[in-house]
């Protein structure tokens, strides 16, 4: 499955994919899969994985840090599901300029935790053995790629954001 196919099926599940529009709702992106054949939830699945792992990176993170007020470890890897359930736009803007990621803020909850396993779920209830993240190279949890933030001036770093969160 493709990043196009992959946030087609993203995008088929919100209710609209204006920026300010929710991320993605579990149970709306569960009706979406529960359509298609096993294979390509598990696809869904994989590049879900990847797409965390792409992510993963320290100026998304000082971004989601600066919007919700403070990032855990494990808030971070819920802010990157949020965002995927935001769509590729949302996704590009990050990758690109994070400072950027303003008008895809629809309210402080920047997290979307069971985004994630809605495929794993949907595998599990249909008996599939086996995990559709084991095969992807990497964690979404390894250590963040490039250079941390400083918590007591990342919002010099983000002023879009900082202004818009004060």
């Amino acid at each position: 499955m493709d990043k196009s196919e992959f946030y087609a099926l993203i995008e088929s599940a919100r209710e609209n994919s204006t920026p300010m529009q929710p991320s993605t709702d579990p149970q709306a992106l569960r009706d979406v899969l529960s359509e298609l054949h096993g294979d390509v939830v598990a696809e869904f699945g994989a590049e879900f994985t990847r797409e965390l792992i792409r992510l993963n990176r320290w100026s998304i993170w000082g971004a989601g840090y600066v919007i919700a007020g403070g990032m855990s470890d494990d808030s971070f890897h819920y802010f990157r599901s949020w965002l995927i359930g935001k769509g590729s736009d949302a996704v590009e803007q990050a990758l690109m300029e994070p400072d950027g990621l303003g008008i895809y803020v629809d309210d402080a909850e920047v997290d979307n935790e069971l985004l994630e396993y809605v495929a794993v779920e949907l595998l599990e209830e249909r008996g599939v053995k086996g995990d559709p993240r084991d095969p992807v190279e990497g964690s979404p949890d390894d250590d963040p790629t490039g250079d941390p933030f400083d918590e007591d001036t990342v919002e010099k770093d983000y002023p879009n954001l900082a202004s818009a969160s004060a």
